[in-house]
């Protein structure tokens, strides 16, 4: 083999390996709306209409969500996916969808807000859920990073909390997302925490965190996890959100 084949061969072969991982992410297509309140229950039927038409099938298929508690409440959220950029080029062009958006969504729609794509952190998951588990109430946690963050320091703090939380073996699910595009510091949700939630209930039980946290790393070591975590993170703040079953078609 020449040196120019060799050559080809390699670039290949790690061209090849950088599309696969490009492949292997999952993330979810968000924005967040308000509506006009006057004539909420005919977007109600329009949404459901909707997405029934356009937003059943993967990689497009579409839940919306109500943001229950927390600064932003009574906002909207459109959840589409798992969906990644290669998806998100190829989706067709489709005048009926686009006419059927404008005519019976987008009249009723006061606001639009934040739009951004979150990505599933390696290596951050919990998923103890059944095939047909879907939970319907989630807790949302934000996180503000700080100037002075260190990836690996970040990572490796949320890594103790996931295992933790297995040591406790109470999650159903829970992960964390990094935001694909730049906050800055005016909106702040750099990173988000989302754990499902079976009931109001599960607030009252105390999983004695800190105790475990303690019997996998050490007396002492959660005082130290708190002081790191408070250097990396600058800001943070809950949501609980619940799914619009009526708006999803469900």
């Amino acid at each position: 083999m020449n040196k120019i084949s060799t050559l080809f061969t390699i670039l290949f072969f790690a061209f090849s390996a950088i599309a696969e991982e490009s492949k292997s992410y999952t993330q979810w297509d968000t924005f967040r709306f308000t509506v006009d309140n006057q004539h909420a229950k005919k977007f109600t039927k329009n949404m459901r209409a909707h997405i029934k038409k356009y937003h059943t099938e993967a990689p497009l298929k579409t839940k919306i969500y109500n943001v229950t508690y927390g600064p932003d409440a009574n906002e909207l959220i459109w959840v589409m996916g798992p969906v990644n950029f290669s998806e998100l080029d190829a989706r067709p062009e489709n005048k009926k969808h686009d006419d059927d958006w404008a005519d019976n969504i987008n009249p009723y729609i006061t606001s639009y807000k934040q739009s951004e794509l979150w990505r599933l952190m390696e290596g951050l998951e919990i998923n103890n859920l059944d095939k047909n588990d879907a939970p319907e109430m989630f807790m949302t946690r934000y996180l503000t990073v700080s100037k002075s963050y260190d990836p690996k320091v970040g990572k490796y703090l949320l890594t103790q909390i996931k295992k933790t939380l297995d040591k406790i073996g109470k999650v159903k699910y829970w992960a964390v997302m990094d935001n694909q595009f730049i906050q800055g510091y005016k909106n702040g949700r750099h990173l988000m925490g989302i754990s499902s939630m079976e009931s109001f209930a599960a607030w009252d039980e105390d999983w004695e965190f800190s105790k475990h946290f303690e019997e996998l790393y050490g007396k002492g070591s959660f005082k130290a996890f708190q002081a790191n975590y408070d250097r990396s993170f600058k800001n943070q703040w809950n949501e609980l959100i619940t799914v619009n079953k009526e708006m999803s078609g469900l």
